[in-house]
């Protein structure tokens, strides 16, 4: 009964204020392409080094940095609307998804990642908003909680195929260790209130 009340619960109004969270996210990793092509030095140094200690800064940094363009535009086209489902689901629980992502997955990449690169990207957060939303609904058995499962299947399933493809310039420890993360982070979040 509780998660029916808290799907009448999603009024008009909230689902705009998460949509306008999910694209003030995404206009942040615009400022921050922007910037970079105006600074005199590169951002995406800052990116996560393997296996580097001057690469740990990268945890905190590397889901704001993007490659070129083309990077920027296919990432944000994928992180607006999990951000926006994820939002619709709880708030509090997206922000500790997103940082425990950012921060274990981050992790993974530094312990496993190639040496002599540079992982930069959101795509970790993706994927490991993927990971998170396809398992809250396994871990939650919420109404709410599976329909959001439900839908990211449908529009991201696709995306877990590349969890099997390595491709050059392509952060495969990214995505692998992004999506661990979210869907561990849903098992660590099943009992905490919405």
């Amino acid at each position: 009964m509780r998660a029916h009340k808290r799907l009448l619960a999603v009024s008009g109004e909230k689902i705009i204020d998460n949509l306008e969270i999910a694209l003030l996210c995404v206009a942040l990793l615009w400022a921050i392409y922007l910037l970079n092509l105006v600074l005199p030095f590169d951002l995406r140094i800052y990116g996560i080094r393997p296996r580097s200690i001057s690469g740990l800064p990268g945890l905190l940094f590397a889901p704001f940095l993007h490659y070129n363009i083309r990077h920027l535009f296919s990432n944000s086209l994928a992180l607006a609307p999990l951000l926006f489902f994820s939002l619709v689901y709880s708030r509090r629980l997206t922000l500790e998804a997103v940082i425990f992502i950012a921060l274990i997955g981050g992790a993974g990449i530094w312990l496993f990642g190639q040496s002599n690169t540079i992982h930069i990207g959101a795509s970790g957060i993706i994927f490991g908003l993927i990971g998170y939303l396809l398992a809250i609904g396994f871990f939650r058995r919420e109404l709410l909680a599976i329909m959001v499962s439900l839908m990211v299947a449908f529009y991201y399933g696709w995306a877990l195929f590349s969890l099997f493809v390595v491709l050059p310039g392509v952060s495969w420890a990214g995505h692998f260790f992004g999506f661990a993360a979210g869907a561990f982070a849903a098992r660590l979040t099943k009992h905490d209130g919405v």
